[in-house]
């Protein structure tokens, strides 16, 4: 990959985009025992650089619903991704440059944030609201 725009043209050719804005892609998954998880892709300029990058992200729950001590305990041994948060909502995310991203590169750590957040929404909330 070398852009944004090409890995959009990947991911559009290779999965079923739930919606999507400038910078913004929006998958939902089927995972196992008949949840869905959503996992949103985006572009990211790290601060002082014009280097692209993708933040794969995906909603675990809110701050109110969360233990996010036991979260991040949850998370410690995962290889790739860890906890963030979006306003009031506990994420897993991991990050990537796109320049000289091999597709391998990209799908695992998809792999690892879909199936990690929905591992630590169903622990955490008991829930599958995303």
């Amino acid at each position: 990959m070398a852009s944004w725009n090409d890995l959009a043209a990947y991911v559009r050719s290779h999965y079923k985009v739930a919606s999507e804005e400038p910078g913004m892609m929006k998958l939902v998954f089927e995972v196992a025992e008949l949840r869905s998880q959503v996992v949103f892709l985006w572009s990211v300029t790290p601060t002082n650089s014009d280097e692209e990058w993708v933040q794969i992200e995906s909603p675990i729950g809110q701050f109110s619903s969360i233990d996010v001590v036991r979260a991040v305990q949850e998370a410690g041994s995962i290889l790739c991704g860890g906890i963030a948060s979006v306003g009031d909502m506990v994420t897993f995310r991991h990050s990537v440059p796109l320049l000289n991203l091999n597709i391998n590169e990209f799908e695992r750590p998809l792999a690892v944030v879909t199936t990690m957040a929905d591992r630590l929404e169903k622990l955490l909330t008991g829930r599958d609201d995303y």
